[in-house]
């Protein structure tokens, strides 16, 4: 039995291909904003990441990726509202100053440091970028409700923690209003 030439290359193509480019990664679709995809490695990263600042055993189990999934959303909705009204992101210096800080607070070392992201399987870029959509979060949503805010004469700390509890809950019912507005799509079995 003689095979075809171009079947020859054809199967030559398929057992050579793969080791020219070493490893083949297939990462599985977990979730669908609108037309934006989301990986089951980003909504991992973004688990290891919350996990490791709020200092909490690591976790990968499917509750505990739905979470971090439904934290996606968010903060994608948060994203889309950003550039829509062209708020600026702190600087770079700024993410600096909060990754120092952060490990100054958390850490007696650097070695301890580094064990820890090791542990969780995160880059310092990764926190550091982190940290720093944290630091515009803060900025975006205070500059987005605290000006539907009623003005106030009281500076008393009970007066804080009131406008606290009352833009959050302004940024909670935006965010439900946006969820209902966009298209979301969890894949179930990214979530086995």
């Amino acid at each position: 039995m003689r095979l075809n030439p171009y079947l020859r290359l054809i199967v030559a193509t398929l057992v050579l291909f793969p080791r020219c480019f070493g490893e083949t990664v297939i990462d599985r679709v977990a979730l669908v904003i609108d037309k934006k995809v989301f990986t089951q490695t980003e909504v991992l990263d973004e688990l290891r990441i919350t996990e490791f600042l709020n200092d909490q055993p690591l976790d990968l189990g499917p509750a505990a990726r739905r979470a971090a999934a439904e934290r996606l959303v968010d903060q994608d909705l948060l994203r889309s509202e950003m550039e829509l009204t062209g708020f600026a992101p702190p600087s770079a210096a700024e993410a600096d100053a909060a990754l120092r800080s952060f490990r100054q607070q958390r850490f007696p070392s650097l070695t301890s440091y580094h064990a820890g992201l090791e542990k969780y399987g995160i880059t310092e870029e990764q926190l550091k970028q982190h940290l720093l959509w944290q630091l515009t979060v803060i900025r975006f949503t205070d500059y987005r409700f605290r000006s539907n805010l009623p003005a106030t004469n009281s500076e008393s700390a009970d007066r804080g923690d009131e406008t606290a509890n009352s833009i959050d809950e302004q940024l909670d019912a935006w965010l439900k209003q946006a969820r209902a507005n966009a298209r979301i799509t969890f894949k179930q079995e990214a979530f086995q």
